[in-house]
């Protein structure tokens, strides 16, 4: 199946573009605006599911969302408005020529894995307020606290 054309969203639902080029590791969407136009290089890896549809390019859905798919960039067509940034002399201001153009490289798929907080644990410890010593039972910490401090238990 030919994927160049097919539409790219992320895992947010926004459109990124269509496929322009696939390789082995990755593939390039092109995405016209207004203002500028963007380029993304996203890892093959964080193809999520491809929905195939009919009489049309299918919809490529990432296991990206669009912080991750935009987390590095840089200006690829970006050219001063005149000459007197150059220091000619004589030059005086014009209108751009051409429409700006940002390339993003998506974050890898190992990097968004390391990125994710660890579960909180679901094991159940207590510690005593004045030596921080941890108890496995509540009953444990009360004895310890009467015991070895001479504190006030059951409170």
């Amino acid at each position: 199946m030919n994927f160049v054309g097919a539409e790219v969203r992320t895992l947010d639902g926004e459109d990124i573009g269509n496929i322009t080029k696939v390789d082995d590791e990755y593939f390039s969407t092109w995405k016209k605006g207004v203002i500028t136009d963007e380029e993304y290089r996203i890892p093959i890896e964080a193809i999520l599911h491809i929905e195939p549809v009919i009489n049309k390019s299918p919809v490529v859905l990432l296991a990206l969302n669009e912080m991750q798919v935009k987390h590095g960039y840089e200006f690829i067509k970006e050219r001063p408005n005149s000459e007197i940034v150059s220091g000619r002399v004589g030059s005086e201001l014009r209108l751009p020529s051409g429409k700006p153009a940002i390339h993003y490289e998506a974050k890898p798929i190992e990097d968004n894995a390391a990125a994710k907080p660890e579960p909180l644990s679901r094991e159940v410890q207590y510690r005593c307020d004045m030596c921080a010593e941890k108890f496995d039972e509540p009953d444990s910490l009360q004895l310890h606290r009467g015991q070895v401090h001479k504190a006030p238990i059951g409170i």
